[in-house]
C-alpha cells in the first residue's frame, strides 16, 4: 500500500481526465464528480490534495444593524470569529498536500477572498474548493490563489452563514466528500477521488495519459508543433 505522499506524487502526473476516465474503467462512473458549477477563479489553476472538509450552516439569527462603525468592527469580528473557526485547525505542521472543502449549500456569501488566501497559502495549503463564494476576486487572482468555487460575489460571509462542523462528510458541487479524500482539480473541474480507490485508479490513469501522449506527440511532428510540458507530464 502507498503512503500518502507517494500516491499524492504520483497522482499529481495525471490530469483529470485521465483520472475520471480510471474512475469509469472501476465501475465509478460520474462518481466523485462535481458539478460543472464549480470553476477556477482563473485558467491554469491545478492541484491534488487530501480535503479537509469544513460544512458551515445558513445563518439562524437575526443581524445586528450597527449605529457606528466601531460597533460594526465589533459586530463583525464576532461574527468572522464564529464562521472562521475552521482556519485554527490548518498550520504549517499538517496543512501540506491538504485542500480543504467547504460546505455551505451554495449560499452566496463569499467566504473566501484575498486576505483567507494570503493566510491559507502562508501556512502551506494546496488548494480551497468552496460550494459557496468567493470575492475580491480581482486580488485573489494578483495572489495567484489556488480557489475553485460555484459563486462569485462581493458579498461577505457575514450575516450569511454560522460555524457548523469540521472534519465530516460534507456535500461538495453534489458530491460527498469525506475528510482524507483526495481533491484533484484542473480547468476541467473538480473530482473527488475516494481514498479507498486511489490506488486502484492509477493504473487505468497511467494507461489514459501513456496513450494520449503518445498519440499526440505524434500529431506534433506531423503538424510541426514544438513539444511542449503537456506532452511531459509523465516526468514529473
Amino acid at each position: 500500500m502507498m503512503t500518502n505522499q507517494e500516491l499524492i506524487k504520483e497522482l499529481r502526473k495525471y490530469r483529470c481526465a485521465d483520472l475520471s476516465d480510471a474512475m469509469d474503467a472501476l465501475g465509478l462512473v460520474d462518481k466523485g464528480t462535481m458539478d460543472e458549477k464549480m470553476r477556477p477563479l482563473r485558467p491554469g489553476i491545478e492541484f491534488k490534495g487530501f480535503a479537509h472538509t469544513v460544512k458551515l450552516l445558513p445563518k439562524q439569527d437575526k443581524v445586528k444593524t450597527c449605529k457606528t462603525v466601531e460597533e460594526w468592527r465589533e459586530e463583525l469580528g464576532k461574527g468572522c470569529n464564529d464562521i472562521y473557526n475552521f482556519v485554527d485547525t490548518v498550520n504549517e505542521e499538517n496543512a501540506k498536500d491538504m485542500v480543504i472543502c467547504i460546505d455551505m449549500d451554495g449560499i452566496r456569501g463569499g467566504v473566501w477572498g484575498s486576505e483567507i488566501s494570503l493566510t491559507m497559502m502562508e501556512r502551506g495549503v494546496e488548494g480551497v474548493v468552496v460550494d459557496g463564494g468567493c470575492r475580491d476576486s480581482y486580488e485573489t487572482n494578483v495572489e495567484k490563489a489556488p480557489v475553485f468555487c460555484t459563486r462569485r460575489t462581493f458579498t461577505h460571509a457575514y450575516g450569511r452563514v454560522q460555524r457548523g462542523q469540521i472534519g465530516v462528510p460534507i456535500n461538495c458541487a453534489g458530491v460527498t466528500v469525506k475528510p482524507g479524500d483526495v481533491i484533484c482539480a484542473d480547468d476541467d473541474g473538480v473530482l473527488v477521488i475516494p481514498r479507498e480507490v486511489a490506488e486502484d485508479v492509477i493504473q487505468f490513469a497511467k494507461m489514459q495519459l501513456e496513450d494520449d501522449i503518445k498519440v499526440r506527440t505524434q500529431h506534433y511532428q506531423n503538424l510541426g508543433l514544438e513539444p511542449d510540458e503537456t506532452l511531459e507530464r509523465l516526468m514529473k
